[in-house]
């Protein structure tokens, strides 16, 4: 009597890149299913690249096969993983959820909310000296000061809009009024 099995954890080896691809497929061997990755250009059985070669690594059921893949992967990571195409460590939910295989960690910070995520990304990235370095270049551009010669004009247009006065006026104006009384005043 044959055994049939749920999964199975393959490894795809691409000669002429010299990488590699493990995965795990909840199904057949034999059906249409190649690989995952976002890496590594898509292919199907039928037209299968030069020097592209599979091998099934284990069989046994989905939950099994999730945790080898997990393990294998792992192992990779520590030794060779420039050499791979994934860019995770497997399925997370038969596995481990810590911040390196939790799809709700990136770069070690919890990013349950994508907007706080972002501000505190950008603020880190903002104080890197390549950052602030390339921005000094790109405000340097004649693009950039031709796109903010702009902006300050829309600015500016707008601003005359809604109060009716030129900016230098309103600047002027509620100076006045800050200061109350009129400095010759006294001499009147």
């Amino acid at each position: 009597m044959k055994t049939v099995y749920e999964a199975f954890v393959y490894l795809w080896y691409d000669a002429l890149n010299k990488m590699y691809y493990l995965g795990k497929h909840k199904g057949s061997p034999d059906d249409s299913y190649t690989h995952s990755s976002s890496i590594w250009e898509s292919f199907t059985k039928d037209n299968i690249p030069e020097g592209v070669t599979r091998r099934i690594l284990a069989y046994g059921t989905h939950e099994e096969m999730c945790i080898l893949e997990h393990k294998l992967l792992v192992n990779r990571k520590k030794r060779c993983w420039n050499r791979y195409y994934n860019n995770s460590l497997g399925d997370p939910r038969y596995v481990d959820m810590s911040r390196e295989n939790n799809p709700m960690y990136k770069d070690g910070r919890k990013c349950n909310d994508p907007v706080a995520y972002k501000k505190e990304y950008d603020k880190i990235r903002n104080q890197k000296p390549e950052r602030k370095e390339s921005e000094k270049k790109r405000q340097a551009t004649p693009e950039y000061k031709a796109h903010e010669k702009k902006r300050n004009a829309e600015r500016r247009a707008k601003r005359r809009a809604e109060t009716g006065y030129a900016q230098g006026y309103s600047q002027a104006k509620n100076k006045t009024e800050r200061q109350e009384v009129g400095t010759l005043k006294e001499f009147i």
